[in-house]
């Protein structure tokens, strides 16, 4: 699962939680940084810099790095960062109920 520097906190954050496949490609768009994607189609899922084969992804978490960060630590804390409105979620929907995040902390 390497593509893109591991001292990067996000890619450590993601590298963490995505430890099982989900059959999609998951966008990590922070507001102040580049985009990861989750390629969650292989098993691990492949954390890439760019989107795979040029495919779109199914789905796309938007907000700050920071935000994306502690989303990925725990189902609380992504509950908590989507409920205030800090974490967006875009596009296929039926990808959440696929995730199983790694609880990180």
């Amino acid at each position: 699962m390497t593509d893109k520097p591991e001292k990067d906190p996000l890619y450590a954050a993601a590298e963490k939680a995505f430890a099982a496949a989900f059959g999609a490609v998951l966008e990590l768009r922070p507001e102040d940084g580049e985009s990861l994607w989750v390629d969650g189609r292989r098993k691990p899922p492949q954390l890439l810099s760019a989107a795979p084969d040029g495919d779109a992804a199914a789905c796309c978490w938007r907000g700050p790095k920071e935000t994306l960060q502690r989303a990925l630590a725990t189902a609380r804390a992504f509950d908590s960062a989507y409920l205030s409105g800090r974490l967006a979620v875009a596009g296929d929907m039926s990808v959440m109920a696929r995730l199983n995040l790694h609880e990180g902390r």
